[in-house]
């Protein structure tokens, strides 16, 4: 009995070690190596890696961009002179961005992607001329 007291705190330590500190590292590990599973799996079928963000913007650029370009002179154009912020709205599209800033934030088909949108710089430019000009 004496050796059990003497002992108590470290048998008490090892036995929170046994039933909380070793379940929980073990859980927290089995859940690590099922993320990393999942992720090692979406990886090798091409869910994820360089081809997923290249599809998105090859999405913008072979889909978007011909509309838009299609389109923007038939869209309604409103810039306001003291956020530097303009719309462009058409049936199709809704564009909203700054003036000279590179990306824009582009509805299209209920999806709203970010765009760059740098090949529009001159007609947006413009627009903005032809707006402050009627103004």
């Amino acid at each position: 009995m004496d050796f059990i007291m003497d002992h108590l705190l470290t048998i008490i330590i090892v036995l929170v070690v046994l039933f909380v500190v070793i379940p929980f590292l073990k859980s927290i590990l089995s859940k690590l190596v099922l993320i990393g599973l999942i992720l090692a799996g979406l990886i090798f079928f091409g869910v994820l890696g360089p081809d997923f963000t290249e599809s998105s913007s090859n999405y913008v650029e072979n889909t978007i961009r011909p509309v838009v370009t299609n389109e923007i002179d038939k869209a309604d154009f409103h810039y306001d002179e003291a956020s530097k912020e303009y719309k462009i709205q058409s049936a199709s599209f809704h564009l909203i961005g700054k003036l000279n800033e590179n990306t824009g934030e582009i509805r299209f088909k209920d999806k709203t992607y970010e765009m760059d949108v740098r090949f529009l710089q001159d007609i947006i430019e413009k627009k903005v001329q032809e707006q402050e000009t009627n103004q």
